[in-house]
């Protein structure tokens, strides 16, 4: 299978005033829409696909889904029929995120959140040739792409990463990097840890995740966070989404303030991308 360029990937020295030092992976850079963790999530999924000889993608995702603009743009390069199942009624205008899928041809259908909740998925749809990736990409196939990042592991003593499915934390763990450490974007969503637990094989007990820098819950944000990754691009000149990234990096200061970690740790930050998220806020909230 074609594969996207990846080229643009850097490891970017992040400043801090510690002895420990920290990179971040800018899996950002892959692609403007398949943006940092959605291609490996994605890319298994397809061969599956083709494999099974199926032309039509049905996935699910929110209003502003990284997940369904991602499998959007990848079905039209693909030449797949993209179906994406939308959490929540039909809202009078399109978020950017769907109007973006829209018109890289995906079909829309949006059901209820309770119907969401239940994954069902509508009788006007037709399954006959149709291979379904669950939200975000989870599974054992979406985990199985990240083994294909290819950077040297040993370097680091610890990875962070954020976590709203586990699929990237399940993948990374499985790829062999060291010692993974999850930030729950999640309010008080324990279940994170079985699902981690499901897709690496390790008991629940040896899974990481760290569940109170949620700053509210999922897409949930406030000024401090914003102001932090203000803060941190005119810093680093890196940019993050209040989603994933700017929580986790906000919790990975925290974690260094507070020595968690032994002294002169060498530290790998996982970019997962989703910058697109950005654009719900208002145009002046960041300087990036």
């Amino acid at each position: 299978m074609e594969t996207i360029e990846q080229n643009n990937i850097t490891i970017d020295e992040i400043s801090i005033n510690s002895d420990i030092s920290a990179s971040i992976l800018r899996l950002d850079k892959i692609h403007k829409q398949i943006s940092g963790n959605k291609w490996y999530k994605l890319k298994y999924h397809l061969e599956d696909a083709k494999k099974l000889q199926k032309d039509t993608i049905v996935t699910f995702g929110g209003a502003y889904s990284n997940h369904i603009i991602a499998t959007a743009v990848v079905c039209k390069m693909f030449h797949l029929k993209a179906i994406g199942i939308i959490r929540g009624e039909q809202p009078e205008k399109l978020s950017h995120t769907l109007k973006e899928a829209q018109d890289y041809g995906m079909e829309l259908h949006f059901i209820s959140r309770t119907d969401y909740r239940n994954t069902i998925i509508p009788p006007n749809i037709d399954l006959h040739n149709a291979y379904i990736i669950a939200e975000g990409g989870y599974g054992k196939l979406g985990a199985e792409g990240f083994k294909d990042i290819d950077i040297d592991k040993n370097k680091y003593d610890f990875t962070l990463c954020a976590v709203g499915t586990g699929t990237m934390m399940a993948g990374l763990i499985n790829a062999g990097f060291k010692n993974v450490i999850g930030i729950s974007v999640m309010k008080n969503n324990f279940q994170l840890n079985e699902n981690v637990a499901e897709l690496t094989g390790l008991s629940v007990e040896k899974i990481n995740i760290l569940h109170n820098y949620h700053r509210g819950g999922y897409a949930k944000y406030d000024q401090a966070l914003i102001h932090f990754m203000n803060h941190f691009y005119q810093k680093n000149n890196i940019p993050t989404d209040f989603v994933y990234s700017g929580k986790l990096i906000m919790a990975f200061e925290d974690l260094i303030n507070t020595a968690y970690f032994p002294p002169h740790a060498k530290l790998l930050l996982i970019h997962c991308g989703g910058l697109q998220g950005n654009l719900s806020l208002s145009n002046d909230a960041l300087i990036f």
